[in-house]
């Protein structure tokens, strides 16, 4: 088969045109008919179709990105959960704390020193 510039989009040609075979084939009507009656032409708006799939593109991104905001999100509350379990605030305050001064005042010197020397 030959192509040249010159020729129109879906023509071709031959390099020896003597050796072509040309056959004369009859139709066959029922067989023409049935293609005919199931034959579908369709003449989409290509245009909408590109611009509804654009659409969903970018939906199906902002989905992605939401997704991973929230994953980042949960990854930050994990991350401060642990830093708080960590965290010595919730044991260190006033509540928990007894002052030497109270130790003193329960019963006599000894009862800060032996409460110093247990810690010890």
């Amino acid at each position: 088969m030959k192509k040249t510039a010159d020729m129109v989009d879906g023509q071709v040609g031959f390099h020896r045109p003597e050796n072509v075979r040309r056959i004369q084939v009859e139709k066959n009507n029922p067989i023409v008919k049935q293609i005919e009656k199931t034959k579908e032409e369709s003449y989409p708006d290509l245009a909408k179709e590109q611009q509804d799939r654009e659409l969903e593109i970018q939906r199906q991104k902002k989905e992605h990105y939401k997704q991973l905001r929230k994953e980042k999100e949960e990854q930050r509350i994990e991350v401060e959960r642990e830093k708080e379990l960590r965290s010595y605030d919730r044991i260190m305050n006033p509540e928990n704390m007894t002052a030497v001064s109270d130790m003193n005042a329960t019963a006599d010197a000894t009862a800060a020193e032996e409460f110093e020397d247990d810690f010890f």
